[in-house]
């Protein structure tokens, strides 16, 4: 599948979305399908997250609901049906009325992941995309720090009170969070009450199951992450956040800090090793200039990491709310704040120490790396625990309350029960 770039809404989009405001009305007078259930991820354009992997069981265990993923991406609607389920092209006539007649939309980013408009009426269950580590939403896009972000943010709320699906990451019935211990940031993200926030855990940690089926007919990449662990004793996965604003991008990550890319693919050779970068689809094409014919060094081109995580048996990550994904197999992580100083200056902040939810090494430079991951790979031979095996053991109890059953939890508390639908198969779930 090809990898769009979702574009930012212009004043054109936003001035559009106005004037579609009757249809908003109008669709939420629609009569819904109880039993159509929709579903999208990435602003539309990617069969990813959440909601792929809730998707994704829904089909396999659920009869009486007719599940539809709905995509802009033409390509992620011709993989679906590829693979025998349903989904639809967002702008065809077949789309718009699936979406406007569905009872359940489930959402992994914002509305706009499906449409924020034709959407009204139906219930939305927002997945979200992980446990945020910096600040989000209210506490970053809203801070009212001088006089004139006070009179934009008054304007705001008032288009917000009057047209509501203006602000889409907000437009959500319930929110699917992983533990209590989350309540506060997203309470304060969203500027919501916790009556619609659920703790049930996040759809795409089914993955990190050992008894995860991850079916070559769904998942294409796994052949190749079979052949590389095949190939290489050690899988290491580099997952860098993107940078934004600030201006700095992964090549910086490496120049800046160390990284001899000649020295550190032969210490990988030596270790029987390969490290798997994954970069931001934006920073793609930079990687892949830096890495080149590097035995040992190998860029991840897929839109999806869970299935990388599986094979990975040590991650390397900085800020990136997946390390509270990957704590549930309790395997290593080192951390490289390098520039944590400046990415706090330019993200807005976090919402909790770093060093006290990040069980792993610090490294500020590939040097360090490289020594972490050589110490890991020792105990990992000697099948002992690390010295930061029981700290991740404490911040998993943190971040995730369940380490299993988290698709079934969702459908279980959202899914109208067989018996209570019109239904065409009365097979239960």
């Amino acid at each position: 599948m090809a990898n769009i770039t979702p574009k930012r809404r212009s004043l054109f989009v936003f001035i559009g979305l106005i004037l579609l405001f009757p249809f908003y009305l109008i669709s939420k007078l629609i009569t819904k399908d109880k039993q159509l259930y929709i579903f999208g991820s990435s602003l539309g354009y990617h069969f990813a997250d959440n909601s792929k992997y809730l998707f994704l069981y829904v089909n396999e265990h659920v009869r009486h609901i007719r599940s539809v993923f709905i995509s802009k991406n033409r390509d992620v609607v011709t993989f679906v049906k590829s693979i025998g389920m349903n989904a639809e092209y967002l702008y065809s006539f077949s789309g718009l009325r699936t979406v406007i007649r569905a009872k359940k939309a489930f959402i992994s980013h914002s509305i706009e992941d499906i449409h924020p408009v034709l959407t009204s009426g139906s219930e939305v269950i927002q997945l979200w995309h992980g446990t945020p580590l910096k600040k989000i939403g209210y506490d970053m896009d809203w801070i009212n720090d001088n006089g004139t972000n006070k009179i934009r943010n008054l304007i705001r709320n008032m288009c917000y009170s009057i047209i509501p699906y203006l602000y889409s990451s907000r437009c959500f019935d319930k929110i699917v969070i992983s533990s209590d211990f989350n309540y506060p940031s997203f309470k304060s993200a969203f500027n919501i009450s916790e009556t619609i926030i659920d703790v049930m855990g996040q759809s795409r940690n089914d993955s990190m199951s050992r008894d995860y089926n991850f079916d070559e007919k769904c998942f294409p990449e796994i052949k190749a992450l079979e052949h590389l662990k095949k190939r290489f004793e050690y899988i290491i996965s580099w997952l860098p956040t993107h940078r934004k604003p600030a201006p700095i991008n992964i090549l910086n990550l490496m120049n800046d800090y160390k990284f001899d890319i000649d020295a550190f693919n032969e210490n990988l050779r030596s270790l029987n090793a390969v490290l798997l970068l994954k970069p931001h689809f934006l920073e793609l094409e930079i990687a892949e200039n830096m890495i080149k014919d590097k035995s040992n060094i190998l860029i991840y081109r897929e839109v999806d990491p869970y299935p990388l995580l599986r094979f990975t048996d040590i991650l390397i990550t900085d800020y990136s709310s997946i390390c509270f994904d990957f704590l549930i197999m309790n395997r290593p992580i080192i951390f490289t704040p390098f520039d944590f100083d400046d990415y706090i200056k330019n993200s807005g902040g976090l919402y909790y120490d770093y060093d006290e939810v990040t069980p792993g090494p610090k490294c500020y430079d590939w040097i360090e790396v490289m020594k972490e991951i050589e110490a890991s790979i020792s105990f990992i031979n000697r099948r002992e625990e690390d010295s930061y095996a029981k700290e991740r053991v404490r911040v998993n109890g943190l971040f995730n309350k369940f380490n299993d059953g988290f698709s079934k939890r969702i459908v279980d508390n959202y899914f109208v029960k067989s018996d209570d639908a019109q239904t065409k198969n009365s097979d239960p779930y």
